[in-house]
């Protein structure tokens, strides 16, 4: 089985600290398993989805949740940036994820083994679509439509 590792800042998000209290327990060593690969933190999260902190004679217990939090994740597309790339011919990002109080830009959002969503103005789709969404073949699909009332 191998080991998921997050970064500094969903830790943050699941242990209900601030992500330089992350990098100081980091740092300090008493984040299990934490290590430094180039500029980021890879974290390891247990089978509850945790990552483990050690006390080391540091003072009183942590009062971070023991178990995972349930957070929702919402992906936006920014339609205004999306026309301003347009019209203008620049590649700024379009997607928005926002996981709890975070936000994040990107051009892709993968979900493992589901697919992916992808803006990309340079390599249209046949149809001419710059922003679309590739799943997995073997994804099964629920498809349904909106019947108009008279």
């Amino acid at each position: 089985m191998s080991e998921t590792y997050i970064g500094t800042t969903q830790a943050a998000c699941r242990l209900h600290l601030s992500v330089q209290r992350v990098r100081i327990l980091a740092v300090d060593g008493r984040i299990e398993g934490a290590f430094n690969e180039g500029r980021r933190w890879k974290i390891p999260v247990s089978s509850g989805g945790m990552p483990k902190i050690s006390r080391k004679n540091k003072g009183p217990k942590g009062r971070w949740r023991i178990r995972k939090q349930d957070i929702m994740t919402y992906i936006h597309v920014i339609q205004t940036i999306l026309r301003y790339n347009r019209d203008n011919k620049t590649h700024h990002p379009v997607i928005d994820v926002k996981m709890g109080g975070h936000s994040f830009l990107c051009n892709e959002v993968r979900i493992p083994g589901i697919g992916r969503l992808i803006y990309d103005p340079e390599h249209k789709k046949n149809c001419g679509a710059t922003l679309w969404f590739e799943i997995d073949s073997d994804i099964p699909l629920q498809m349904n439509s909106f019947t108009q009332l008279v």
